[in-house]
């Protein structure tokens, strides 16, 4: 797995960040490297706005605040992250280039080019969908 400077120099610097790091990959398995960006942190009035999103059965009611940019290492475009399932096939995202940033609701991606795996990221993603070397 490959992890850009700022992130090594968190892992080395930040022993939490370390440790919530490793227990990502411990958890989920997960041998595809992604951009992990930090550097983007919601506003009260995003919080607010992704909380009163009316989600269908089966949503997820936890917004993710603590995250990292999921895309592919060295993606084209903005920096994106979940902070909500709403049920079907829509996420809410963020996504953000410098200081400025969105809350989004997404569709999930269909085109993986595995049979045996779906796709992590948003529909209309500009990379490759990221397939686990364990898969």
């Amino acid at each position: 797995m490959k992890f850009d400077r700022d992130t090594l120099q968190r892992v080395i610097s930040d022993p939490a960040y370390a440790k919530v790091l490793a227990q990502r990959l411990i958890d989920t398995g997960e041998s595809v490297a992604v951009c992990a960006r930090r550097g983007h942190y919601l506003t009260a009035k995003q919080i607010e706005a992704v909380s009163a999103i009316v989600a269908g059965p089966g949503a997820d009611e936890t917004i993710t605040l603590n995250s990292w940019c999921t895309l592919p290492p060295r993606h084209r475009g903005p920096h994106h992250r979940i902070l909500r399932y709403l049920g079907g096939d829509q996420v809410v995202w963020v996504r953000w280039l410098g200081h400025l940033s969105e809350v989004v609701a997404l569709s999930d991606c269909t085109r993986s080019s595995h049979p045996d795996f779906a796709c992590s990221l948003f529909a209309g993603h500009l990379d490759a969908c990221p397939i686990p070397r364990n898969v």
